[in-house]
Formats: C-alpha cells, structure tokens, sequence
C-alpha cells in the first residue's frame, strides 16, 4: 500500500514538475521584458511586498497619474507585451505618468514557488480588495505627490476598484475605466464555466490551481482552440504569435485556489459578494468617480451585461458608461476578453477611448 501511494505521489511529482518546465520553456521562447523605466515596492498591512512599475512621460505629465492593474492569475505583461500592444506604453507616448502594480502572488511581487514559499499559497479576492488596493494607491500618491489618481483594470482589476469605491466613495480616485469586468453574475452566460464553476468547492482543498500550469504548456497552440473552449479572446482579433505570448508571458504559472474558488463562487450564487454580507458593489451608486465600462462583444469571460449591475445601480452621483466593442461598434473584427488589450487593433480602436475617457475627467488635461 505505501509503495503504491509513493508511487502515485512521486508520478504526479514528475508529471507536474515537467508540465512547469514546458510553460517556462514557453516563457523563454517567447521572451522579452517589459519596458518600465523603474519598479518601486510597497508593503501591504499583513506584509505581502507588491511591485509597482513606473512608465514616467517625458515631460511634464499632461494628466494626473493613472494606475493600471491586471487581473485573475495575471501580470504587468497585460499592458506591455513584448513584441505587442503595450497599453503603458501609449499612454506614456500621451504625456501620462503610468503606473503598473502586480497584485500579491503575480509577477515580481511576493509570490509562492513551486516548492517552496515565504508567502502563503493562498489568498483570496477579499485580500486584493482590503489590502492590495489601499497599499498601491497610498502607494503611487506618495510617489507623485498627486490629490488623485485614474484607475484602468482590466478584468478583475476593474472588478477590485468598483468595489473599493463601493466602500470608500471618496477614494482619492479622479476616473475609473473598467476592461472586461463581469460585475452582475446575474447576468453570465458562459454555459462551459458555469458548468466548472459547480465544482469550486474542490479549490478548497488545495492551494494551488492546477489548470494554469497545464493552460500554460499549450501557449503555441492555444489559437486553434475553439473560442467556446478557450473564452480568453476572440480568435480572429489576434494574432497567433500574440495568443501565445500572452498565455506564456501574461499568465502565472503558479496561482492560488482561493481567488478561483471565489470567482466560483459568484458564478454559482450569481452574486458579486463575499460568502456572508452584501454584494460587494452595493453602495457604488454613491460615489462621484465617473466609471466607463468597456466590454467585448464575444467576451467568453465577462459577457457585455455583466460589465454594468443596472439593477443595483440606479441614479448614480457620477457618470457611467459603457462601451461595447465589436462590427457593430464599427470594429474591424469583434472582441473577446484579454484581445480588448493586447488584440491586433487596439492602438487604433481600444486605447483611443481610454484616454478620451481620461483626458475627459482630469483636472490637468489639455483639450
């Protein structure tokens, strides 16, 4: 019996040691650094040490400083993709001061290894909001001496500043734009993840998601995945090289089970909302923050009606939009979930937006 147990430990030790070597073999191949000219590190209150990337203009800023934030088992390469889109780096050419943070457990912050760690292999959703949040825009506020910064996430960290302002309505944030943000769960249609979701409470049981090392090993071939299957970016609006970049690069290899049991867990309680308590954006109606919401039209991850909660927020004191992207938008192709920020065209027709949106509610802008 030992032997046997032995046996299926130290085969699932070898089976998950070489699938990490392949996604890292992946992550050589494909290369590059991003282009931030300094990285900066602030501590969270329980300790967590998070990295925070600095793309200074120029000149003079033209606006206040903008903070972007990456999302669920992502990194800074979300917004500077080598040999692709570089979101950072755009602004940056406007005259913006930007500022890129990687969230605990996410590329040059603190983070568990494989074998080992100094940091805990789990953490979840509540510890990005209550704790990451509040440490990077103290954070960025200090450093530039700014009343006010605008906030761009893309996915969950969209999700994070909605929610953080739903508690703290006068947040020192000037603007927010939100890229592909499911914050209705009422609304998700995805019938593949709903389907999954049934089986979070697995991710209870152990620290790591497996998934993401194996995703990451399929990086040269994660085009010819049917889009129904893969649900990370429409197929058509990026190019091949491009997909697996951002599978082998803008992808961690090792990440918590705790945030996807949480994600889990607003997909089958159709809720945005911790295990016990209100929904996590009641409240957001109350803030002066003007938010534009940008959806994709076959966004597999966080369909166009989960990207605005209509039905909890009513009279808002500030401004709201949304942004649909697709033909119908007079796109060249339609939009899935990570191609809204690193897809073929979006210099020409995603970014433009968000610096009209921000331009459009900065107190330094210049028309």
């Amino acid at each position: 019996m030992i032997d046997f147990l032995l046996t299926i430990f130290f085969g699932c030790l070898a089976l998950v040691s070489l699938t990490a070597a392949v996604a890292w073999l992946w992550r050589l191949l494909y290369g590059g650094a991003t282009t931030q000219e300094m990285t900066t590190y602030v501590r969270t209150e329980d300790g967590w040490r998070l990295a925070v990337h600095r793309y200074p203009p120029a000149g003079d800023p033209k606006t206040l400083p903008i903070l972007l934030c990456h999302g669920l088992s992502s990194n800074r390469f979300t917004f500077d993709l080598p040999g692709g889109p570089s979101l950072a780096r755009f602004l940056q050419s406007m005259g913006c001061d930007v500022w890129v943070v990687e969230l605990r457990g996410s590329g040059m912050s603190d983070r568990p290894g494989l074998f080992q760690a100094n940091v805990p292999y789990s953490w979840v959703f509540h510890d990005h909001l209550r704790r990451d949040v509040p440490a990077v825009v103290d954070h960025v506020l200090r450093q530039t001496q700014a009343p006010s910064l605008h906030w761009v996430g893309h996915s969950m960290g969209g999700m994070l500043v909605q929610a953080h302002l739903a508690k703290n309505p006068d947040a020192p944030i000037a603007s927010v734009v939100a890229v592909g943000s499911p914050v209705e769960f009422s609304r998700f249609s995805n019938q593949i993840l709903k389907s999954l979701a049934r089986f979070g409470w697995i991710l209870r049981l152990i620290p790591i998601f497996p998934l993401t090392i194996f995703w990451k090993c399929l990086a040269p071939w994660i085009h010819l995945f049917p889009r129904s299957i893969v649900s990370l970016f429409h197929p058509p609006n990026i190019d091949s090289n491009l997909s697996g970049a951002v599978v082998a690069l803008a992808s961690e290899t090792i990440t918590t089970s705790g945030v996807w049991a949480d994600f889990s867990r607003f997909v089958t309680t159709r809720r945005f909302a911790p295990p016990e308590g209100e929904d996590y954006i009641t409240g957001l109606a109350s803030t002066p923050v003007p938010i534009l919401a940008i959806a994709g039209s076959r966004d597999g991850m966080a369909n166009p009606e989960t990207t605005v909660a209509s039905n909890i927020i009513s009279e808002p004191a500030g401004e709201r939009k949304q942004l649909i992207l697709g033909t119908e938008a007079g796109c060249a192709q339609e939009y899935g979930h990570v191609d809204l920020v690193v897809g073929d065209r979006v210099e020409r027709e995603v970014f433009p937006h968000i610096m009209e949106w921000i331009r459009n509610h900065d107190p330094l802008a210049v028309p």
